[in-house]
């Protein structure tokens, strides 16, 4: 698989998620750190299989059929270093079963959005 982590994820976790053979650049490897979404998706799509990113508001930001991607949302209490660690090996074990086109939520499900 390859495998690109978005900023809001930091850099210095990267290693850890390229257990299992898996080809993982961070945005900042890439030299795409400050792309927005869309344009960092157009970026990546065909060239990566999966990004994982903590910004819960992608998926509703972004049409994803347009990416050939699956995007896998980190979803801890709060994005930091201690709770993000233990949901890693989550996340690899979710490379395997996530559908491009679609978010796969790792962690605390996403909020529902209100309508009104």
């Amino acid at each position: 698989m390859r495998v690109v982590i978005d900023e809001d994820i930091p850099a210095s976790l990267t290693p850890l998620f390229r257990s299992g053979g898996h080809s993982v650049q961070h945005v900042e490897e890439l030299r795409l750190k400050g792309t927005h979404n869309g344009v960092l998706l157009a970026a990546i799509s065909g060239s990566a299989d999966i990004f994982v990113a903590g910004d819960a508001n992608l998926g509703h930001q972004q049409n994803l059929a347009r990416f050939d991607l699956a995007i896998i949302l980190v979803r801890p209490p709060r994005l930091v270093l201690d709770q993000i660690i233990p949901l890693v090996p989550d996340v690899i074990a979710a490379f395997s079963a996530a559908k491009k086109h679609a978010v796969t939520t790792i962690g605390r499900p996403a909020a529902k959005r209100s309508q009104t």
